[in-house]
């Protein structure tokens, strides 16, 4: 879905005021005007002070941010709209203490929820698509040093399975998934969900790819690497992908738990996935933000 392209300073102009976040955000959820969720009647009384649309047929109330991960905050959508222009925006994303000092929010904690939720929109929006064509596939392991075995089989390190679409010259949709293991069935999972019939597989010589693609209606084609020098030869949008996203949780994160890794690979995913719409990732963020459910803080902690 298009959206508007938006500059930093029309985004400035645009969003001045909470007023105008608010009926930016009515106009994108009923673009057609008030339709109540229950009756779809298009009349409506407005509570001020409560914030709350009262349907004048059968009397349901709603407020703008009801069903979307702006339910229940108390935090401004002025303050909101610009944690999503700047995480959507900068192709190395931001910070959470950046943030916090950047828009003066209180609390870390604050922030940090926030952050959250917006990746979670983003990995919802980003689940209705599969990638197609010819894709390569590998893993990688995230985590600081570590003493004991490298590579496969190395302990306290985040596994990751990251699949691109190699359209030639140039990569196309890319996805990352974090598993607990490199076996045979994680793999299968991530090609069902992730990849369309007859995509072509391109991958090294790891025996869980081969027996996990035969059971898909893809074509796989591997080549045994040996040195793990040559695998960035081989699959060169995938290590182009890696080595992004490692250099982009150095440099901008300091590092991240492996607890929350996946969603921090999700938004890096749905960065990379929309590059070439750059001026419209406010919107299409917000987009994403309006259409998803929001997460508490204990469900993030469990």
């Amino acid at each position: 879905m298009r959206q508007e392209s938006l500059s930093l300073e029309e985004f400035q102009q645009k969003f001045a005021t909470e007023e105008g976040c608010q009926e930016h955000l009515f106009r994108m959820r009923w673009p057609e005007g008030y339709k109540c969720p229950r009756c779809t009647h298009d009349r409506y009384y407005y509570h001020r002070s409560r914030d709350l649309y009262e349907c004048k047929a059968c009397r349901y109330q709603v407020s703008l941010t009801a069903g979307t991960v702006f339910h229940g905050t108390r935090t401004s959508l002025r303050k909101w709209f610009w944690v999503i222009f700047l995480m959507a925006r900068p192709k190395s994303g931001v910070s959470m203490l950046s943030l916090q000092r950047m828009l003066k929010i209180k609390s870390y904690k604050t922030v940090w929820m926030m952050g959250h939720k917006i990746r979670k929109a983003m990995a919802a929006r980003d689940s209705h698509y599969k990638l197609a064509g010819l894709v390569e596939m590998d893993d990688s392991y995230f985590g600081g040093s570590k003493p004991g075995k490298e590579g496969r089989g190395a302990l306290g390190k985040g596994k990751v399975v990251v699949s691109v679409e190699d359209r030639g010259r140039k990569a196309g949709f890319a996805k990352m998934s974090k598993v607990d293991s490199m076996s045979g069935n994680n793999i299968s999972r991530i090609a069902g969900d992730h990849l369309t019939d007859n995509s072509k597989v391109k991958t090294d010589g790891w025996p869980a790819y081969r027996s996990a693609l035969k059971e898909q209606n893809v074509e796989h084609e591997y080549v045994v690497v040996g040195s793990g020098k040559e695998a960035p030869k081989l699959l060169p949008w995938v290590h182009t992908m890696l080595a992004n996203i490692k250099g982009n949780i150095r440099g901008v994160y300091r590092g991240v738990s492996n607890k929350h890794l996946q969603r921090y690979l999700d938004e890096f995913s749905y960065r990379f996935n929309r590059r070439f719409w750059e001026d419209q990732l406010f919107g299409r963020a917000l987009c994403a933000c309006l259409n998803t459910h929001t997460i508490t803080y204990s469900e993030l902690k469990a």
